[in-house]
Formats: structure tokens, sequence, C-alpha cells
């Protein structure tokens, strides 16, 4: 994992918070994912769909990315930007099966928006945050990143 991306996570690393931060705003994130999906209807000139119907999970929504911006779709995979409950941080699932101008493109509106992206490559790695109980999550197993910042716990 790279520095600066270590640095990002860490400094959300809230300990205590399994699912949100003590400072989680509802209604902003909510206002700030439409105003993403807005912006990436207009570049894309097709329909995003946003799942925010999520519980138990350290993440608070994804916006379904339509099969029409995937190189070889496949009918079962969720292809989506991925936007955690934490820090404004999002990621894209299945990120390898987009093409290069299209990721770069997301980031950018990601950016744009306020988003700080973090690429799902470097989530995959063992947790190594300060918040000593989430190491438990798993019942010995130890977490991802991907796991304390966008899936369900």
């Amino acid at each position: 994992m790279r520095q600066q991306t270590k640095d990002i996570l860490i400094r959300f690393d809230e300990f205590g918070s399994y699912e949100t931060p003590t400072d989680f705003n509802s209604k902003e994130i909510k206002s700030n994912v439409s105003k993403l999906t807005n912006n990436l209807i207009d570049k894309f000139g097709v329909d995003f769909i946003v799942d925010d119907q999520i519980q138990d999970a350290s993440f608070f929504c994804d916006i379904k990315l339509p099969h029409d911006l995937v190189i070889n779709p496949k009918p079962q995979i969720g292809y989506s930007i991925r936007i955690s409950n934490f820090g404004q941080l999002a990621t894209i699932n299945f990120e390898t099966e987009y093409s290069k101008e299209t990721v770069q493109a997301i980031i950018n509106i990601l950016d744009q928006n306020g988003f700080v992206y973090v690429s799902a490559d470097e989530l995959d790695e063992d947790y190594d945050g300060s918040f000593t109980d989430f190491y438990n999550l798993l019942g010995g197993e130890t977490p991802s990143w991907g796991i304390r910042y966008f899936d369900y716990l």
C-alpha cells in the first residue's frame, strides 16, 4: 500500500466506530451522493442507480455502474462505485473491468465532488489501524482495510 493511501485510511480510523464515525451526517452524504450521481449521468449519458438501503455496514451506498461502461460485463457482478460512511472515501468495485479512460473519468468526478478515491487493490491489505476491537470482527481472522470502510460488518 502506498504511504499516501495509508495516511488517508489512518486519518479516518476512529476508535470505537464500526459502521459510522461520530460526526456522520446522513443528510449531507445523501446530498453529496445525489450531486455525484447527477455529474456521472451528465458525463456518461446513461442512468446510474443508487442503492442506499444498506444496513450493518461501513459503507453508505453503491452507485451501480451501467453495463454500458464495462468492457465485458458479466451478468451477476455488482459493478459499482462504493461510498464509505467514513471521510467521503470512495472506491470502484471491479475496476479492471472498465477502460482506463472510464476509470479516470470516474476518479475525476469523485474528486470534483469532494470524494477521496481509494483503489480497491490497496484496500485488500490487512487492517493494521489503532481500533483494537476491530481486529476481533472476524473471530480471529484479520479484517482488511476494505472491510473497515467498504463492507458489511
